[in-house]
């Protein structure tokens, strides 16, 4: 996933996109995951087999069937656009999902995730897990390891908590499963898209997938943790609403999302807030009543990519100032305005279902301006992706 990877430098988002270097060789082209191991293959098999056997949770701690606001978009769907195709966002990537060179960024994917010691012998086991995993390391071209924890832990298992129970919600079958290859799924899509036109050695999916994924999943399947992000910090989705442009069919106004409120022991009224994906904001929070809450905040957000070392794939974001203000009702996004150094999406106004009622049924739109005075615009209806127009990128 590509999210505040963008603010602390050292990758992009969720994923580094490969460097344009020499191939992996993979060690055997007769299975069907070229060069994945058995025992790598049969040890997430097995945990997610684990996962699929727990019983459902009793009650709902992320989704809650609501006709309104970033809780009436949230479908599989929505999961999939806004979270596979995140880096989208970035200036230096293009918008177009249907002429994307989804099978050569596939082979690169499994040549890296299925023989993952061998890539991170090249990249050396000491520089993996100092950048990676080890949450020590606080330079600014050595944090990867930070939004994997936010992002990958944190975000992705409270998006497989959510998908979990908006299929129980909607009475499909085996929702614990479906949740699970809804995840992986959409996961492994964002690996594709963030490879882009690499063909070399990229060891950030290998962290993302088999640690940070998977321990996600695993982590989100305990109720007392679905307990505390739900009901302590006010963790939910507050992805944007995606839609397709009608000049071209690029995908705009895509992202996966993240909000936090926190209040303290001595405040119930005001918070601390914190909104998480391409940028970071921390702000505070405001209780307007029992069911309405405002909040506002500034900090970074990835505008490019910029190559730090490209025999291995390492990359880092440009990043620029920005701020927002979002008002929420029932921690269930209403409406947010965004104000960036970014040259497209400089002003960004996003309104959720629940606010504007043209029809029998609700609709959600939103519109952005760049610096040139640009305009791109969609409405969202029925919980479908939109439909829209954008005059740039």
């Amino acid at each position: 996933m590509f999210f505040l990877k963008g603010v602390f430098p050292g990758k992009t988002g969720g994923e580094c996109p490969a460097a344009e270097t020499g191939s992996v060789t993979a060690r055997s082209h007769n299975n069907l995951f070229p060069g994945l191991h058995t025992g790598t293959l049969g040890f997430l098999l097995g945990l997610l087999l684990l996962c699929s056997s727990n019983a459902l949770p009793q009650k709902n701690y992320f989704y809650f069937g609501r006709d309104y606001g970033s809780d009436a978009n949230f479908t599989p769907l929505q999961v999939l656009l806004n979270g596979s195709y995140d880096i989208m966002q970035l200036e230096d990537h293009k918008r177009d999902v249907y002429n994307f060179p989804y099978k050569s960024a596939w082979n690169t994917l499994w040549k890296n995730i299925g023989n993952p010691f061998h890539s991170i012998k090249i990249y050396g086991t000491r520089n993996f897990l100092n950048d990676e995993v080890l949450p020590f390391d606080f330079r600014k071209n050595h944090a990867q390891w930070w939004p994997n924890y936010q992002l990958h832990l944190i975000g992705g298992g409270m998006t497989y908590a959510a998908l979990e129970e908006w299929y129980a919600y909607h009475h499909y079958p085996q929702p614990t499963l479906l949740a699970i290859t809804t995840t992986f799924g959409y996961h492994l899509l964002n690996e594709t898209i963030e490879i882009d036109q690499g063909t070399g050695i990229t060891i950030d999916p290998i962290s993302d997938i088999y640690i940070f994924d998977l321990g996600g999943i695993l982590l989100f399947t305990s109720d007392k943790v679905k307990e505390f992000f739900s009901s302590t910090l006010n963790l939910r989705d507050w992805s944007l609403q995606p839609s397709f442009s009608a000049k071209d069919g690029h995908l705009h106004n895509n992202g996966q999302y993240f909000e936090v409120k926190w209040f303290t022991p001595w405040s119930d009224k005001l918070g601390v807030f914190y909104y998480f994906g391409v940028n970071g904001l921390t702000g505070v929070t405001y209780k307007l009543d029992d069911e309405y809450s405002l909040s506002g905040g500034g900090g970074l957000r990835a505008k490019k990519n910029v190559t730090l070392d490209a025999s291995v794939g390492r990359q880092t974001v440009q990043t620029v100032g920005t701020g927002g203000l979002f008002i929420d009702r029932n921690n269930s996004l209403l409406g947010s305005l965004f104000v960036s150094g970014l040259s497209d999406y400089t002003v960004l106004v996003n309104i959720y279902p629940g606010i504007i009622n043209l029809f029998p049924f609700s609709t959600g739109c939103w519109v952005a301006v760049s610096e040139k005075g640009q305009l791109a615009f969609g409405v969202n209806i029925l919980r479908l992706p939109g439909v829209g127009y954008a005059a740039f990128r």
